[in-house]
């Protein structure tokens, strides 16, 4: 299991983002991935790297199809190999 979490911005397209953040949140679950939005970036729970990139493509595309003409993506993933992990294995483990 595939833990990561992802910020886009989308540039040129004002001061807020909730509109973009909304709509990669929709596709989110449309494609029934498990996540949990975060002040600064929206945490994602996957099975493979090629689900994982195939999401944020599928982000991206999202954007696009909203108009934004350019998108910086930033990503951190976390795979482990010695135990399983979900996000909420990962909340608990920090106590919340």
């Amino acid at each position: 299991m595939i833990v990561a979490d992802f910020s886009m911005i989308p540039m040129g397209s004002g001061t807020s983002g909730s509109t973009y953040v909304r709509a990669v949140h929709d596709l989110l679950r449309e494609l029934d991935v498990k996540f949990v939005p975060g002040p600064m970036s929206t945490a994602v729970q996957t099975e493979s790297f090629e689900e994982l990139f195939k999401l944020i493509e599928r982000a991206n595309q999202r954007l696009g199809e909203m108009g934004v003409q350019r998108i910086i993506t930033s990503i951190r993933i976390d795979y482990r190999l010695d135990k399983e992990i979900t996000i909420q294995s990962k909340l608990g483990a920090t106590g919340k």
